[in-house]
Protein backbone atom coordinates (compact mmCIF):
# COMPACT_ATOMS: atom_id res chain seq x y z
CA UNK A 1 0.00 0.00 0.00
CA UNK A 2 1.39 3.41 -0.33
CA UNK A 3 1.35 6.00 1.31
CA UNK A 4 -0.50 8.72 1.19
CA UNK A 5 0.45 11.99 -0.54
CA UNK A 6 0.90 15.27 1.45
CA UNK A 7 -1.87 17.69 1.14
CA UNK A 8 -1.05 20.46 -0.87
CA UNK A 9 -1.00 23.80 1.45
CA UNK A 10 -3.97 25.57 -1.15
CA UNK A 11 -5.78 22.62 -0.15
CA UNK A 12 -5.54 23.00 3.15
CA UNK A 13 -6.19 26.35 3.09
CA UNK A 14 -9.21 26.12 1.57
CA UNK A 15 -11.00 23.71 4.19
CA UNK A 16 -9.89 26.48 6.83
CA UNK A 17 -13.42 28.47 5.03
CA UNK A 18 -13.70 31.17 2.82
CA UNK A 19 -12.48 34.11 4.90
CA UNK A 20 -11.41 32.55 7.71
CA UNK A 21 -7.97 33.13 9.11
CA UNK A 22 -6.01 29.57 10.08
CA UNK A 23 -4.12 30.23 13.64
CA UNK A 24 -0.89 32.17 13.89
CA UNK A 25 1.80 29.58 13.52
CA UNK A 26 5.04 31.24 12.81
CA UNK A 27 6.15 35.31 14.19
CA UNK A 28 8.82 37.39 12.33
CA UNK A 29 10.32 39.45 14.41
CA UNK A 30 13.01 42.50 13.50
CA UNK A 31 15.71 43.64 15.20
CA UNK A 32 16.67 47.15 15.56
CA UNK A 33 14.12 48.87 17.75
CA UNK A 34 12.02 45.36 18.05
CA UNK A 35 14.35 42.99 20.02
CA UNK A 36 17.01 45.00 20.45
CA UNK A 37 16.88 48.78 21.40
CA UNK A 38 18.87 50.63 18.77
CA UNK A 39 18.62 53.95 18.01
CA UNK A 40 19.85 53.32 14.33
CA UNK A 41 21.83 57.07 13.67
CA UNK A 42 23.85 56.83 16.73
CA UNK A 43 24.98 52.88 16.53
CA UNK A 44 25.81 54.03 12.66
CA UNK A 45 27.97 56.70 13.55
CA UNK A 46 29.78 54.43 15.51
CA UNK A 47 29.61 51.40 13.27
CA UNK A 48 31.13 53.49 10.37
CA UNK A 49 34.15 54.49 12.15
CA UNK A 50 34.86 51.08 13.51
CA UNK A 51 34.79 49.80 10.44
CA UNK A 52 36.69 51.82 8.14
CA UNK A 53 39.95 52.28 11.14
CA UNK A 54 39.61 48.50 10.74
CA UNK A 55 40.28 48.31 7.20
CA UNK A 56 42.66 51.67 7.17
CA UNK A 57 45.44 49.50 6.03
CA UNK A 58 43.88 48.90 2.89
CA UNK A 59 41.47 51.84 2.00
CA UNK A 60 40.88 55.38 3.06
CA UNK A 61 37.82 56.44 4.53
CA UNK A 62 36.23 58.07 1.73
CA UNK A 63 37.14 54.99 -0.51
CA UNK A 64 35.55 52.35 1.42
CA UNK A 65 32.74 54.14 2.14
CA UNK A 66 31.84 55.08 -1.42
CA UNK A 67 32.50 51.22 -2.22
CA UNK A 68 30.29 50.08 1.11
CA UNK A 69 27.59 52.52 -0.02
CA UNK A 70 27.34 50.65 -3.76
CA UNK A 71 27.42 47.35 -2.11
CA UNK A 72 24.65 48.31 0.24
CA UNK A 73 22.12 50.59 -2.00
CA UNK A 74 22.50 47.11 -4.65
CA UNK A 75 21.17 44.78 -1.52
CA UNK A 76 18.46 47.43 -0.46
CA UNK A 77 17.10 47.33 -4.08
CA UNK A 78 17.39 42.93 -4.38
CA UNK A 79 14.09 42.09 -5.99
CA UNK A 80 14.89 38.86 -5.50
CA UNK A 81 15.53 37.84 -9.21
CA UNK A 82 19.09 38.17 -8.95
CA UNK A 83 21.89 36.63 -6.67
CA UNK A 84 21.99 36.22 -3.03
CA UNK A 85 22.36 39.92 -1.35
CA UNK A 86 25.84 38.74 -0.47
CA UNK A 87 26.33 38.23 -3.82
CA UNK A 88 25.55 41.05 -5.37
CA UNK A 89 27.18 43.12 -2.34
CA UNK A 90 30.59 41.66 -3.39
CA UNK A 91 29.76 42.32 -7.11
CA UNK A 92 29.36 46.21 -6.54
CA UNK A 93 31.84 46.49 -3.47
CA UNK A 94 35.10 44.40 -4.64
CA UNK A 95 35.61 46.41 -8.29
CA UNK A 96 36.56 49.34 -6.13
CA UNK A 97 39.58 46.99 -4.72
CA UNK A 98 41.19 45.41 -7.42
CA UNK A 99 44.54 45.09 -5.71
CA UNK A 100 43.56 43.94 -2.74
CA UNK A 101 40.23 41.92 -3.05
CA UNK A 102 40.85 38.43 -0.95
CA UNK A 103 43.02 40.97 1.57
CA UNK A 104 39.64 43.18 1.74
CA UNK A 105 37.33 39.85 2.42
CA UNK A 106 39.65 38.37 4.96
CA UNK A 107 39.77 41.63 6.74
CA UNK A 108 35.92 42.35 6.52
CA UNK A 109 35.50 38.28 7.98
CA UNK A 110 37.90 39.16 10.68
CA UNK A 111 36.33 42.59 11.24
CA UNK A 112 32.67 40.92 12.27
CA UNK A 113 33.92 37.96 14.01
CA UNK A 114 36.67 39.66 16.59
CA UNK A 115 35.53 43.72 16.15
CA UNK A 116 32.06 43.75 15.35
CA UNK A 117 30.91 42.81 19.25
CA UNK A 118 32.52 46.01 20.28
CA UNK A 119 29.51 47.78 19.65
CA UNK A 120 27.26 46.27 21.71
CA UNK A 121 27.77 49.39 24.24
CA UNK A 122 25.56 51.31 21.74
CA UNK A 123 22.40 48.98 22.03
CA UNK A 124 20.34 47.98 24.95
CA UNK A 125 18.10 44.94 25.83
CA UNK A 126 14.48 45.09 26.44
CA UNK A 127 13.67 42.90 29.13
CA UNK A 128 10.38 41.49 27.44
CA UNK A 129 12.62 40.16 24.68
CA UNK A 130 13.18 36.71 26.29
CA UNK A 131 10.13 36.16 27.63
CA UNK A 132 8.31 36.93 24.05
CA UNK A 133 10.99 34.00 22.99
CA UNK A 134 9.76 31.67 25.21
CA UNK A 135 6.18 32.12 25.42
CA UNK A 136 5.92 31.90 21.61
CA UNK A 137 8.16 28.64 21.79
CA UNK A 138 6.05 27.11 24.56
CA UNK A 139 3.07 27.99 22.34
CA UNK A 140 4.13 25.70 19.27
CA UNK A 141 5.55 29.16 17.26
CA UNK A 142 7.99 28.71 15.19
CA UNK A 143 10.14 31.96 15.46
CA UNK A 144 11.93 34.17 12.45
CA UNK A 145 14.45 36.39 12.58
CA UNK A 146 13.08 38.79 9.76
CA UNK A 147 15.82 41.34 10.16
CA UNK A 148 17.20 43.40 7.20
CA UNK A 149 19.35 40.83 5.65
CA UNK A 150 22.55 43.70 4.78
CA UNK A 151 24.65 42.13 7.57
CA UNK A 152 26.95 38.73 7.65
CA UNK A 153 25.14 35.58 9.97
CA UNK A 154 28.10 36.29 12.46
CA UNK A 155 26.71 40.06 13.01
CA UNK A 156 23.38 38.94 13.22
CA UNK A 157 24.14 36.35 15.80
CA UNK A 158 25.88 39.20 18.02
CA UNK A 159 23.06 41.41 17.62
CA UNK A 160 20.84 38.14 19.04
CA UNK A 161 23.28 37.85 21.88
CA UNK A 162 23.21 42.03 22.68
CA UNK A 163 19.35 41.57 22.46
CA UNK A 164 19.33 38.75 25.05
CA UNK A 165 18.00 36.02 23.09
CA UNK A 166 21.03 34.01 21.50
CA UNK A 167 20.63 31.88 18.52
CA UNK A 168 22.64 29.22 20.72
CA UNK A 169 20.35 28.90 23.64
CA UNK A 170 16.91 29.64 21.40
CA UNK A 171 17.31 28.15 18.12
CA UNK A 172 15.47 30.01 16.31
CA UNK A 173 13.76 28.85 12.95
CA UNK A 174 15.07 31.22 10.62
CA UNK A 175 17.86 33.72 10.72
CA UNK A 176 17.57 36.36 7.75
CA UNK A 177 21.20 37.70 6.73
CA UNK A 178 23.23 38.65 3.85
CA UNK A 179 24.10 35.13 2.89
CA UNK A 180 20.85 33.86 2.57
CA UNK A 181 18.50 36.27 1.63
CA UNK A 182 17.71 37.50 -2.14
CA UNK A 183 15.77 39.98 -1.06
CA UNK A 184 15.14 43.08 1.41
CA UNK A 185 12.33 44.47 3.22
CA UNK A 186 9.94 45.82 1.72
CA UNK A 187 10.13 43.51 -0.79
CA UNK A 188 7.42 40.98 -1.09
CA UNK A 189 10.25 38.35 -2.02
CA UNK A 190 11.50 38.53 1.20
CA UNK A 191 8.35 37.82 2.98
CA UNK A 192 7.32 34.89 0.70
CA UNK A 193 10.99 33.68 0.88
CA UNK A 194 10.96 33.32 4.93
CA UNK A 195 7.23 31.67 4.43
CA UNK A 196 8.98 29.15 2.11
CA UNK A 197 11.64 28.86 4.78
CA UNK A 198 8.89 27.75 7.51
CA UNK A 199 7.22 25.76 5.13
CA UNK A 200 4.10 28.52 6.38
CA UNK A 201 1.69 30.21 3.81
CA UNK A 202 1.55 34.43 4.83
CA UNK A 203 -1.49 34.39 6.76
CA UNK A 204 0.11 31.67 9.15
CA UNK A 205 2.53 34.67 10.06
CA UNK A 206 2.57 37.61 11.83
CA UNK A 207 4.99 40.64 11.31
CA UNK A 208 6.17 42.02 14.43
CA UNK A 209 8.24 45.29 13.72
CA UNK A 210 8.81 48.65 14.54
CA UNK A 211 9.06 50.02 10.71
CA UNK A 212 6.36 51.37 9.11
CA UNK A 213 8.22 51.49 5.98
CA UNK A 214 9.88 48.14 6.23
CA UNK A 215 7.61 45.64 8.34
CA UNK A 216 4.15 46.90 7.94
CA UNK A 217 4.27 46.33 4.01
CA UNK A 218 4.26 42.57 4.93
CA UNK A 219 0.68 42.58 4.95
CA UNK A 220 0.08 43.06 1.17
CA UNK A 221 1.96 39.57 1.34
CA UNK A 222 -1.30 38.44 3.37
CA UNK A 223 0.66 38.75 6.76
CA UNK A 224 -0.77 40.36 9.76
CA UNK A 225 1.19 42.75 11.38
CA UNK A 226 1.88 43.80 14.84
CA UNK A 227 3.25 47.40 14.78
CA UNK A 228 6.19 47.78 17.76
CA UNK A 229 5.21 51.42 18.73
CA UNK A 230 8.65 52.78 20.15
CA UNK A 231 8.27 56.01 18.11
CA UNK A 232 5.06 58.12 16.68
CA UNK A 233 5.04 58.74 12.59
CA UNK A 234 6.55 62.22 12.21
CA UNK A 235 3.61 63.19 9.87
CA UNK A 236 1.62 61.61 12.35
CA UNK A 237 -0.57 59.40 9.89
CA UNK A 238 -2.76 56.76 10.45
CA UNK A 239 -0.67 53.54 10.60
CA UNK A 240 -2.39 50.28 9.78
CA UNK A 241 -1.74 47.29 11.53
CA UNK A 242 -3.52 44.51 12.94
CA UNK A 243 -2.19 45.43 16.32
CA UNK A 244 0.12 47.39 17.95
CA UNK A 245 1.98 48.22 21.39
CA UNK A 246 5.46 46.95 22.89
CA UNK A 247 6.49 43.23 23.55
CA UNK A 248 4.77 42.81 26.60
CA UNK A 249 1.58 43.59 24.86
CA UNK A 250 2.59 40.95 22.33
CA UNK A 251 2.84 38.31 25.24
CA UNK A 252 -0.64 39.24 26.59
CA UNK A 253 -1.87 38.67 23.01
CA UNK A 254 -0.03 34.93 22.77
CA UNK A 255 -1.22 33.92 26.34
CA UNK A 256 -4.44 35.10 25.99
CA UNK A 257 -4.83 33.32 22.32
CA UNK A 258 -6.02 36.64 20.81
CA UNK A 259 -3.05 36.44 18.72
CA UNK A 260 -4.84 34.28 16.33
CA UNK A 261 -7.86 36.48 16.16
CA UNK A 262 -6.15 39.50 14.18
Amino acid sequence: MTAPSRPQRGTVMQRLGIGKKPPVRALLLDMDDTLLLNDWDTFSSHYYQLLTDHVSHLASRDAFMTALYAGTRAMVANDGSGPSNKALFMQRFLPHFPDCRDEMIATLDQFYSEVFDDLRIWTGQDPAAPRLIETAQQHGLQIAIATQPVFPLSAILARLRWAGVPHEQYRFDYVACYETAWACKPHPHYFASICQHLDREPQECLMVGDSIDADLPAAECGMRTFWIERHPPADGARVRCDARGLLPDLIALLETGAIHDL
